[in-house]
């Protein structure tokens, strides 16, 4: 029988601890096998194992010691390890702490001195508040021009694979994060017996539900961590998907056997094929009045780019808008569609649909790039509205399709 060292000790008594005071958080640290590795400061968990520092943990008295483990399997219960889509790994650790450490605060948890906290961030998705440091960066820079090459060095360094081992010694490494107490990293790759990404991501809403449901029978759910759960959920869907489908969805489109749907064949099933023809003309509205950042605006014009190249429009035209209709752009077919915007102050949606009436143009789709905060226009249009949406508010006709994680 194996013996226990002192830190062993201590974890399994932390674990038991949390099962007895907080099922919530206590039931999904089971999930996380732990493994001691000291390239890892402190702790970190890719939603398999957790690894763990020694002389860290021995740091740490047995409340903060239950604390950073709560900390730590938020953030796959979250889904944080599977999330990060390309983003710099050392900022989304700090949204990630950002988002989950009022959480476990509100909870009754405690935490080591200097995590980070901000109430500016409360109830904000990670994406949300990755998307609200990079923008405050991106100011900083601009008002210090001198430090760019510092910035860009240490920024290049953020970028390396949070998996990236150190020599030979096969343990991962994580970003170091000013604050941090456990970094989150990037899910294992699948193989016999690691489970496929979908998988991963199957099984922890599963046991997160299996873990709400413990804690509602002992009476002891931490607040407000349903609706955290829930915006997790949101967030986790890709946009770029959801616009994909919606726009898709007001393509004209014909059954052909003259196509075969490919996905069937290996079946020995032979059914017609979608075929899409060539759309008439399509309109983008840009919202002009400051909701879009920069980033925001780079995504929506790359995919915008890639389902008009599969569409084919006769004609795009780009309206950017604020309270009034600044300026229009028309791209004929195969023109490279860029967004300029122009303009600023308060929004109104009804001029865009003005416009379009006024020159004649009954468009295959309209689509808006907004926060959704203006005034809508009292009647539908006949032709179908998408919102893509930096903000989190409704309209009272057409698809919206939340942006705020871009």
């Amino acid at each position: 029988m194996k013996v226990l060292t002192t830190i062993e000790r201590r974890l399994q008594k932390a674990r038991t601890t949390l099962l007895l005071d907080h099922p919530f958080f206590g039931s999904l640290l089971f999930r996380l096998q732990g493994r001691e590795s000291r390239s890892i400061k402190t702790m970190a968990t890719d939603g398999v194992s957790l690894f763990y520092n020694p002389d860290f943990v021995d740091t740490l008295n047995a409340a903060t010691l239950c604390g950073v483990l709560a900390h730590e399997v938020l953030h796959p219960g979250l889904q944080h390890h599977l999330r990060r889509s390309g983003r710099d790994p050392k900022r989304w650790n700090e949204a990630c702490d950002y988002a989950i450490n009022p959480i476990l605060l509100d909870a009754g948890l405690h935490l080591p001195e200097g995590v980070l906290v901000d109430d500016r961030f409360r109830e904000m998705s990670a994406e949300q508040i990755y998307n609200q440091l990079q923008t405050e960066q991106e100011q900083e820079q601009e008002q210090e021009p001198g430090d760019t090459d510092d910035t860009q060095e240490t920024a290049g360094e953020a970028t390396a694979s949070p998996h990236a081992s150190p020599g030979d010694s096969g343990e991962p490494s994580a970003p170091v994060t000013e604050g941090g107490i456990g970094q989150v990293l990037d899910a294992p790759t699948a193989d016999e017996e690691i489970p496929t990404v979908e998988e991963q991501a199957r099984e922890w809403s599963i046991a997160v539900n299996q873990a709400v449901t413990l804690a509602k029978q002992a009476g002891k759910v931490p607040g407000g961590i349903e609706r955290t759960l829930d915006g997790a959920a949101e967030e986790a869907v890709d946009w770029r998907e959801l616009l994909r489908r919606a726009w898709s969805e007001t393509t004209p489109a014909d059954y052909s056997w003259m196509r075969p749907n490919r996905r069937h064949i290996w079946a020995g099933l032979y059914l017609p094929g979608v075929v899409r023809e060539g759309v008439g003309e399509v309109a983008i509205a840009v919202d002009c009045s400051g909701s879009v950042n920069a980033r925001q605006l780079r995504f929506f014009e790359a995919e915008v780019r890639s389902i008009l190249e599969g569409q084919r429009p006769q004609r795009v035209y780009v309206l950017y808008f604020d309270a009034v209709v600044q300026k229009v752009e028309t791209f004929e077919a195969g023109e490279r569609v860029s967004l300029n915007p122009v303009g600023g102050g308060g929004t109104e949606f009804g001029p865009c649909f003005e416009w379009l009436d006024e020159h004649g143009v009954q468009p295959q789709t309209l689509v808006f790039l907004t926060d959704l905060y203006g005034s809508f226009p009292d009647s539908e249009p006949a032709y179908p509205v998408l919102w893509a949406s930096t903000g989190g508010r409704r309209a009272p006709f057409g698809q919206v399709v939340p942006m705020q994680a871009a």
